[in-house]
């Protein structure tokens, strides 16, 4: 019955604090000696849209009717930058923050230099790709052809990436760079490691009282 059961586990209480306090001396020893890892991230905003983003999302929101077509622009700016970026770097799940995982994190200016050289490097890139897609268009001859929507639209767009980033404007905007331990996260492995101590306590006492129970018998 319930009052048995409790009165087992009173009786047993010593041998259950000890696996208990087994059990969080080993979580705090692994704590103690486990690799820290340290997550680096950087909020941003993405300001100017790659030509070659802006043909492709106003396409895909003409033939898509759930299309966001925000995030397919920056979408496609963010892929120049990631990518210059160099390895690690990734978008987190909500996609408002460029993050970084590493064992040993470096000064926050450090982390600075390397989105601000990469950032340069992007407004380039953009800058480029506009400039190539006037030259494209100018090289048209057929009068028919420039006089389309598609082709007045993707000049306009064109432009207004060069002037945007000739008056200096970037690509992206970032907010202050965090760098936060994310593992071993001490206080919750020595709560894991008191509960799974419990459990094996309580354990250990009911099958010892079984036994008990069945040698008597």
């Amino acid at each position: 019955d319930l009052f048995e059961f409790f009165e087992t586990l009173w009786d047993g209480k010593w041998l259950i604090s000890a696996f208990v306090a087994l059990a969080t001396l080993i979580g705090f020893g692994y704590s103690q000696v486990a690799q820290p890892k340290y997550d680096v991230s950087v909020p941003f905003r993405v300001n100017v849209y790659s030509v070659l983003s802006q043909q492709i999302c106003e396409s895909n929101n003409q033939n898509q009717k759930d299309w966001r077509a925000s995030d397919c622009l920056a979408d496609g700016t963010l892929g120049y930058f990631v990518e210059r970026l160099g390895g690690g770097w990734s978008l987190d799940s909500k996609g408002n923050a460029i993050t970084f995982s590493t064992p040993t994190p470096s000064a926050v200016n450090a982390y600075e230099d390397v989105l601000s050289n990469a950032l340069t490097s992007t407004n380039e890139a953009l800058r480029s790709e506009a400039i190539s897609e006037l030259a494209s268009i100018e090289s048209i001859s057929n009068d028919n052809v420039l006089a389309t929507e598609r082709v007045a639209t993707n000049m306009l767009n064109a432009k207004r990436v060069i002037h945007s980033i000739d008056n200096g404007q970037s690509a992206i905007t970032f907010g202050s760079v965090s760098v936060v331990k994310s593992s071993p996260k001490v206080p919750l492995m020595l709560a894991l490691s008191v509960v799974l101590g419990g459990m094996i306590g309580v354990f250990f006492i009911l099958v010892r009282n079984a036994i008990t129970k069945r040698k008597e018998q």
